[in-house]
């Protein structure tokens, strides 16, 4: 396994690392854009961002295999991505030597698990469910009075932020963000042509939920990002009509099909979403890698 930096790349191996990826299917935890220009964006800002590392396998100037690695330290946990699980075991010194003493996860997508029951060195853990909505006509709602659309969501970066770690404080995987993860993660997003939309809902004048969907320019597909209710405003049925007037939204800027990830043990979420009309159309598989 090579390791790449970006003191190291060039055009022509981002040209060649992006051709290997767009024959590949979703098979991780992370999609790379299948536009040439964002996916180059995207895979320099990996190269640049300390908490990844990137290991590329190269046979007769053909890439074979690649490892992705995401180091999520506050919560002592390392994230690994790759085409070919089997090799893992092959290059766990090098995955260990970069993660430390994190715990080291992977997700696949849409495998049996009778077929990863055979590699003996993964531990099943837990099971998200990707789910996608077609959008015609807006939902009825009539609770949108305490539902407050920001209209200019650069106003509000700290509290949004706040408002985000604390609805998911308590959820597997989630690792805080700080403002400036936040702020280029939005960004980012902005040069992709991805327009992100943010609605809070308000308890006694207290933010006590938050929805964050974002809407490609260029394809007219939506994402429901991420949709929590702070602990202590949990169980008064203030999710479902957060997520109703997102998705309204969505449809009144032209949004022609919306996605999103839900835990398969998220049993009131999941209800949410079916009732909605939300299908399950693929899933993500995350385990334990074990020596």
């Amino acid at each position: 396994m090579e390791i790449i930096k970006i003191k190291d790349i060039n055009k022509n191996q981002i040209s060649k690392i992006y051709n290997y990826f767009y024959e590949l299917p979703n098979h991780g935890f992370l999609d790379f854009s299948k536009n040439k220009k964002n996916f180059e964006k995207e895979f320099i800002d990996i190269l640049n961002n300390k908490k990844f590392r990137f290991l590329i396998e190269i046979h007769n100037e053909e890439i074979q295999n690649y490892i992705l690695i995401k180091n999520e330290n506050s919560i002592n946990r390392s994230v690994v991505m790759t085409k070919d699980v089997g090799k893992l075991k092959n290059n766990l010194t090098i995955i260990k030597e970069f993660s430390g003493s994190n715990t080291l996860e992977i997700g696949i997508r849409n495998h049996t698990r009778k077929e990863m029951n055979k590699i003996s060195f993964l531990t099943y853990l837990r099971t998200y469910n990707f789910m996608k909505l077609e959008l015609g006509n807006l939902f009825n709602s009539n609770d949108e009075d305490s539902i407050l659309k920001l209209k200019n969501y650069k106003q509000y970066y700290k509290d949004l932020l706040s408002i985000q770690n604390d609805c998911f404080a308590d959820q597997y995987g989630y690792e805080a963000n700080d403002l400036l993860e936040f702020k280029k993660e939005l960004q980012n997003l902005e040069k992709r042509g991805i327009n992100s939309y943010f609605e809070i809902t308000k308890s006694n004048d207290e933010w006590s939920g938050y929805a964050w969907t974002q809407l490609n320019e260029e394809n007219n597909e939506g994402r429901l990002s991420m949709c929590g209710i702070k602990k202590k405003f949990r169980n008064r049925g203030l999710a479902k009509p957060l997520i109703i007037s997102s998705i309204n939204n969505l449809i009144i800027n032209n949004c022609e099909v919306i996605y999103l990830e839900v835990d398969n043990q998220n049993e009131p979420a999941k209800k949410i979403y079916s009732d909605l009309g939300f299908k399950k159309y693929s899933k993500l598989d995350w385990y334990v890698i074990t020596n």
